[in-house]
C-alpha cells in the first residue's frame, strides 16, 4: 500500500486534496473540537492538520477517517470509490487473514524517551471534545494489552480503542466494558491482584485504527487483520518496559499499567448518539514511560451527534 503510517497517509490525503492545513495558531478550546465537529460535514470531509496550538509544540490532526473519500484512500482505492465497492473490497481483503506482523528494532516511535517528570498536560495538546465533558479524553488511542495466562500468544494480545480520560500528570482512567477483550485481560490480572501492563498508542496507521474499532474474535489478531487489509505485514516493536507488541510507527506511546482493584471517578462524556453519559467509577492507569517520534502529531477524534468521524470509522 502507498503508506506505512499516519504521516505518509496524511501526505497521500494532501496529494488527493483530502487534507486541510491550518497554519494560523489556534486555541485548544473551543477551536479543535469545533473543527472536529465541522470537518465531517463538508462535502469531501477532509482531514484537518492544525500546525500550531497555543501552549503546545505539537501539531494536531482530526477527522482522518471522517469521509468515504478518506476511507477509500485508506483501502488503496480511488477516493471516489462507491461505498458498495469499498465494502466488497474490504470483504475480499478480509479473506486474506492472517498476514502476520514483523518486528523491527529501530522503531520511529522510540526516537525520544521520557521516564522522569512525566506530565501529560505538557506533552499532549489536550482539549475537551464536547463542552460538558468531565475532562480531557483520548478518543482515538490504540490500547495494547496481553492475556497474562499466555503472554507470548500474539493472537490473544488485544488492540482496541477505548474511552480514556486524563486524570493527572501521569494518571488516566479507562472504560473496559465487560464484552471487551481488554476486560478479559483485566479480570485475570485483578484475580491475581496484579497490575495489567498496557501501551496507549497515539497517531497510528489508519488501517490499525480501523481494525482496533472492529469487533473480532478473542483469538484473532488485529495486527494480522490489518496486514491482510494492507497486503503487507504490520511493523511492530517491543515496548520499553513490559515487552508489549506496539506499532513501530506510532507517533506517541504511553506505557504503564492498570492498577488492580482501583477505580476513579470518570465522566461525564459526550457520546456518539449526541447525548452525555454520566460519571462512573472506572479502572485507573499509571503511566511510567513515554516514547515518541520527533515532533509528534497528536491525533484525536470528535464524536457527538451523527455524522462524525466515529460513524465513518465504524460504518463498514
Amino acid at each position: 500500500m502507498a503508506y506505512k503510517d499516519l504521516r505518509e497517509f496524511l501526505a497521500l490525503l494532501e496529494q488527493e486534496n483530502q487534507l486541510v492545513r491550518i497554519e494560523e495558531e489556534l486555541m485548544p478550546e473551543p477551536d479543535l473540537s469545533a473543527i472536529g465537529r465541522a470537518a465531517p460535514n463538508l462535502d469531501n470531509g477532509p482531514a484537518v492538520l492544525v500546525e500550531k496550538v497555543t501552549g503546545y509544540k505539537n501539531s494536531v490532526v482530526l477527522n482522518v477517517h471522517g469521509s468515504w473519500q478518506n476511507h477509500a484512500l485508506m483501502l488503496g482505492l480511488p477516493k471516489n470509490t462507491s461505498i458498495q465497492d469499498q465494502f466488497f473490497t474490504l470483504d475480499k481483503l478480509w479473506s486474506d487473514y492472517p498476514v502476520k506482523p514483523v518486528w523491527v528494532k529501530d522503531a520511529p516511535c522510540k526516537e525520544i524517551k521520557i521516564t522522569e517528570g512525566i506530565n501529560l498536560f505538557e506533552l499532549l495538546p489536550l482539549f475537551r471534545i464536547n463542552k460538558f465533558d468531565g475532562g480531557f479524553y483520548l478518543s482515538k488511542a490504540l490500547v495494547v494489552s496481553k492475556d497474562l495466562d499466555e503472554p507470548d500468544n500474539v493472537d490473544k494480545e488485544n488492540v482496541g480503542i477505548y474511552r480514556i480520560q486524563v486524570q493527572g500528570k501521569d494518571r488516566l482512567s479507562i472504560q473496559p466494558l465487560p464484552f471487551h477483550d481488554i476486560a478479559i485481560h483485566l479480570r485475570k490480572a485483578e484475580e491475581l491482584n496484579q497490575p495489567l501492563p498496557i501501551a496507549i498508542c497515539l497517531g497510528n496507521d489508519p488501517v490499525l485504527s480501523f481494525m482496533a474499532s472492529t469487533p473480532i474474535e478473542y483469538v484473532q489478531s488485529e495486527y494480522a487483520f490489518a496486514g491482510a487489509l494492507k497486503g503487507e505485514p504490520i511493523e511492530l516493536t517491543k515496548s520499553e518496559a513490559a515487552g508489549l507488541d506496539i506499532p513501530a510507527r506510532s507517533e506517541i506511546i504511553l506505557e504503564g499499567y492498570i492498577i488492580p482493584r482501583e477505580r476513579h471517578i470518570e465522566g461525564p462524556f459526550g457520546e456518539f448518539p449526541g447525548s452525555y453519559s454520566g460519571a462512573r467509577l472506572q479502572p485507573e492507569i499509571k503511566i511510567h514511560t513515554i516514547t515518541h517520534r520527533a515532533n509528534p502529531i497528536f491525533e484525536n477524534l470528535y464524536l457527538g451527534m451523527p455524522w462524525t468521524e466515529i460513524d465513518y470509522l465504524m460504518a463498514l
